[in-house]
């Protein structure tokens, strides 16, 4: 059997993961000509083609897809060997790699972070902070925090906690356009809302005659709660957001609440990971801290 050189197969996962050399030597944090190199040799080793590269992107040969698959599955029980040494032997250790929305990570996530550090003082941990859906995979991210309804099919969710959303305007803008009664009432309304690809959105209310669902537009949408929140202080329209967002505005009265005789809908929090037949412990202890740091705040 050959000996093959694990740098030179890391790095060939990672350019296929990645989708190119140049983002795979930033996560390796190496030079591209350094990637491209070992890429190179491990298919002279090989005497086979593993990628076929124009200027544009890089796909896979047939072989390629074969050895990334077993290749990877060879490496994932590789870390999944140590993974279990390590917390024999030493503990929670390593690097965990957390995703989260800008600004969950910074109001919510933020606090909670040291005293999970504290608990394990030989982790370290990566966080980034993002408003789009991070690819675990290409990104080589352990887990990703998500708000909202879930459509991946790839990943394995686990529920965290509900999440109260808050329907909410300026008073300026509120004595300017008059005060929604009913959730009809939004559909004459300026709605600025999460969304990064339409300007219309459907929001959903409860009441005893059960689900109202409104469609509202906007002038402003955006990817990013915190945005949403200042176009609302600036007397632009109404907003529907997680209430960790606006909850100081709502006690400062720079915003006011819409619709309390209404039941919003829950934004669900979860945490997402890849689909392993093994859940490294930094992971798992992770998803576990989180339930009990909610089940506390509820």
């Amino acid at each position: 059997m050959k000996q093959y050189d694990l740098v030179a197969l890391r790095s060939f996962i990672a350019v296929v993961n990645a989708g190119s050399f140049n983002k795979a030597a930033e996560l390796l944090q190496n030079s591209t000509a350094a990637i491209s190199r070992r890429v190179a040799a491990l298919e002279a080793e090989l005497g086979v083609r593993l990628l076929n590269r124009t200027t544009r992107r890089i796909d896979l040969t047939e072989s390629g897809r074969q050895f990334h698959r077993d290749i990877t599955a060879i490496l994932e029980a590789l870390e999944e060997a140590e993974e279990r040494i390590n917390c024999d032997h030493e503990g929670i250790s390593g690097t965990l790699r957390i995703a989260a929305p800008l600004s969950f990570g910074t109001q919510c996530l933020g606090p909670l972070l040291p005293a999970f550090l504290r608990q394990y003082p030989e982790l370290r941990l990566q966080v980034q902070l993002e408003d789009r859906f991070t690819d675990l995979i290409a990104d080589q991210v352990d887990l990703s925090i998500r708000i909202g309804s879930l459509t991946d099919s790839t990943y394995v969710a686990t529920h965290i906690a509900e999440l109260p959303r808050v329907v909410c305007a300026s008073p300026v803008y509120l004595k300017q356009m008059g005060m929604p009664r009913i959730p009809a009432d939004l559909k004459s309304h300026n709605c600025l809302h999460y969304n990064n690809v339409s300007f219309r959105e459907e929001w959903s209310f409860q009441s005893e005659r059960g689900t109202i669902s409104v469609e509202v537009g906007g002038s402003f949408c955006a990817n990013n709660g915190e945005l949403l929140r200042e176009a609302a202080l600036q007397d632009l329209g109404i907003i529907s957001l997680p209430r960790f967002i606006v909850d100081e505005a709502l006690q400062q009265g720079a915003l006011t609440q819409l619709l309390s005789s209404y039941t919003t809908a829950m934004l669900g929090l979860y945490v997402l990971r890849p689909t392993r037949s093994y859940t490294p412990a930094r992971v798992q202890r992770f998803i576990e801290y989180m339930k009990g740091a909610y089940r506390d705040i509820a």
